[in-house]
């Protein structure tokens, strides 16, 4: 058992650390989702600006990403100026994230042709760029080292980086410098009132 005294050292050194930790850590930007649930849960109380962010699919059924473009193109859609969207695969149905509010006017595709590495270039060019609402790079497979350079290409510029993983079960685990990574799955449907298909 402790003896009070030391209790109370304790206590005044654990206190002395909090203040100055608070005193020395900016309180970044962030974008708030309006959801209390998730809001508080938020370093900051939203999803911080300036940084990387990785958005992926948790299941089989998602797999094709459409989920991670839309909740995506929903973060950016709140955010003012354009947005830059790389990738290498020609499968984004653009016209879809008008539907979430991310208007076809703001979109400024860059397509490579040299798979995740030349996404995870243009995006890291594309985030010197200030005058971005945010870049978003669709990619497989993302080391750590890479996931670094684009945090700290995000903190430079003050744009908010996200990567959407087409990722695979044996991906999921790898090591990120990313802020938040986001996995995201299906809910099951309502059943229906009526017997019938589904």
């Amino acid at each position: 058992m402790a003896h009070p005294r030391h209790t109370r050292v304790l206590d005044d050194l654990r206190a002395q650390i909090a203040r100055v930790e608070r005193s020395g850590r900016t309180r970044r930007a962030v974008l708030p989702f309006g959801v209390p649930a998730i809001d508080e849960r938020l370093p900051d109380g939203g999803l911080a600006l300036g940084a990387f962010h990785e958005v992926g699919p948790s299941g089989p059924e998602l797999t094709h990403a459409a989920g991670a473009g839309l909740f995506v193109g929903g973060i950016l859609a709140r955010l003012k100026g354009p947005v830059l969207w790389c990738l290498s695969r020609r499968d984004l149905f653009a016209p879809a994230l008008s539907a979430v509010g991310l208007k076809p006017e703001r979109l400024l595709f860059a397509e490579t042709h040299g798979g995740d590495s030349s996404v995870l270039l243009v995006m890291e060019e594309g985030l010197r760029h200030r005058g971005l609402a945010g870049v978003v790079g669709e990619v497989r497979k993302l080391s750590l080292t890479e996931a670094r350079r684009l945090q700290l290409a995000a903190e430079a510029s003050g744009v908010i980086a996200l990567a959407i993983r087409r990722w695979t079960g044996a991906t999921v685990a790898d090591p990120t410098a990313a802020a938040i990574r986001w996995r995201l799955t299906a809910l099951p449907s309502t059943p229906l009132p009526v017997a019938g298909v589904g």
